[in-house]
């Protein structure tokens, strides 16, 4: 289950792993954004996390869509963070592709909650897709999809 559920693809202390990226300090630029939004989600720091997404920013769950950036973030975030606390994520794989304007994040997560038999848990796939703004990258769309690991 993706995010606003029980089972947040968003867990704070989210691991840190090398990303393979093409475009270079671009493309570590919108890495370190999507790190910041997670972790400020996990935290419940949800006014930060809004700073990082465009105002017109559209965030998707396993084919629901949650809203734009402000109901996302005060409604459906509300939740995920209530959810943070149970799960730990693995980051087995990410992604990332950055061109002047432009650029996406994919990350591929193992979650497991107290509850996971034998650390099964679920397979989170996550999409974000970042604008230039300025000089700063914003968060235009998210896309969470999951299914049981196994």
């Amino acid at each position: 289950v993706a995010p606003s559920s029980a089972q947040s693809s968003t867990p704070a202390g989210a691991a840190k792993v090398p990303a393979p990226t093409q475009g270079d300090a671009a493309a570590s630029e919108a890495v370190e954004v999507v790190d910041t939004f997670m972790l400020d989600l996990g935290k419940g720091q949800l006014e930060r996390a809004r700073q990082l997404m465009a105002p017109e920013a559209i965030v998707l769950a396993d084919g629901r869509v949650l809203g734009n950036r402000d109901t996302y973030i005060d409604g459906a975030a509300k939740a995920d963070v209530a959810a943070l606390g149970s799960v730990q994520r693995e980051l087995m794989r990410r992604d990332a592709h950055a061109g002047p304007n432009f650029s996406w994040v994919m990350s591929e997560l193992r979650l497991r909650g107290p509850s996971a038999a034998r650390g099964q848990g679920d397979v989170v796939v996550e999409t974000m897709l970042l604008a230039r703004r300025g000089n700063d990258w914003k968060i235009v769309h998210i896309q969470w999809s999951s299914r049981r690991a196994g």
